[in-house]
């Protein structure tokens, strides 16, 4: 749909709440006059707060290049280095943010519809979200062609109180507009010719497979996601208390004690997963120690 059309929809639709605010004429002609403008993010997260506050935002890429494409962001000094140091190096892989591109969602989405059951008490988690400060978080996700995809996040840390319901709501109700801008924005992104190896994506694919099962495997990939043994259990067609079972095997072959271990292991492992375009990077880890 031409990104006219959107706009003119968006201003026959009712206003409520704060989505007026996104939607009247002054701020629609400040965002398209700023298409294709170095101000463009700026403006556009200026729009979108006068619809709900947050305070940590990124708009990225993914399928560009073997991490995330990062193109704005307004992220807290004190949290930067959790997202610069941490997601990028290769927690992305894991987030219900990535899950979502690989499964190929798109939209609007709330963090409580695309994360797994039990993900709120995994240690990705732990290790990541809270170590971020974040505590909610909404997204836009833009599919283009040939598996470029845009993000924009919005995320709230313990600086401010979790999205109402009414909240969500209003952010879910510019979706069409919003996502207009975002494509015709980018569109450069999607028309470029990107030849990349996923290297990063294929060590999560790839790690434990030296002496692991296939089901076994499936088992340790719900794990890192931060699925709990029912939730996992339910996506690999299993009782629960096979999955359990998967899990002690699990440990006994990859010689560790807990789910801690495995996701220290696992990351632990990206460092040599560049090392073999088809390889397990945790075999490889275990050769560098003999």
């Amino acid at each position: 749909m031409a990104i006219a059309n959107v706009v003119a929809d968006t201003f026959r639709a009712k206003s409520i709440s704060g989505r007026a605010g996104f939607e009247s004429q002054n701020a629609m002609a400040n965002l398209i006059n700023a298409l294709h403008r170095p101000n463009f993010a700026d403006i556009c997260l200026d729009s979108i707060s006068k619809v709900s506050h947050f305070d940590s935002a990124v708009i990225m890429a993914y399928g560009v290049g073997p991490t995330p494409r990062i193109l704005y962001d307004q992220l807290a000094e004190e949290y930067r280095d959790a997202f610069y140091d941490r997601y990028l190096k290769g927690a992305f892989i894991l987030s219900p943010l990535y899950q979502s591109y690989k499964n190929n969602g798109k939209g609007f989405f709330h963090i409580d519809e695309v994360a797994p059951e039990g993900f709120f008490k995994s240690e990705y988690h732990k290790k990541y979200y809270c170590y971020s400060g974040l505590i909610d978080q909404v997204f836009y996700l833009k599919q283009f062609s040939a598996g470029v995809a845009i993000v924009l996040s919005l995320a709230r840390t313990n600086k401010l109180r979790p999205y109402s319901q009414q909240e969500i709501a209003d952010l879910k109700a510019i979706e069409p507009t919003l996502m207009a801008l975002l494509a015709k924005n980018w569109e450069k992104l999607a028309s470029d010719e990107h030849n990349f190896y996923d290297y990063l994506h294929k060590a999560f694919e790839n790690f434990g497979r030296s002496v692991l099962s296939r089901r076994e495997k499936d088992a340790v990939n719900c794990m890192l996601r931060g699925s709990s043994s029912k939730s996992a259990a339910r996506e690999m067609g299993i009782s629960t208390e096979t999955e359990r079972s998967y899990r002690k095997t699990i440990y006994n072959k990859l010689n560790v004690c807990s789910h801690s271990e495995i996701y220290h292991l696992f990351f632990k492992s990206l460092e040599f997963a560049d090392s073999g375009e088809d390889c397990d990077p945790l075999e490889l880890l275990w050769n560098s120690a003999k």
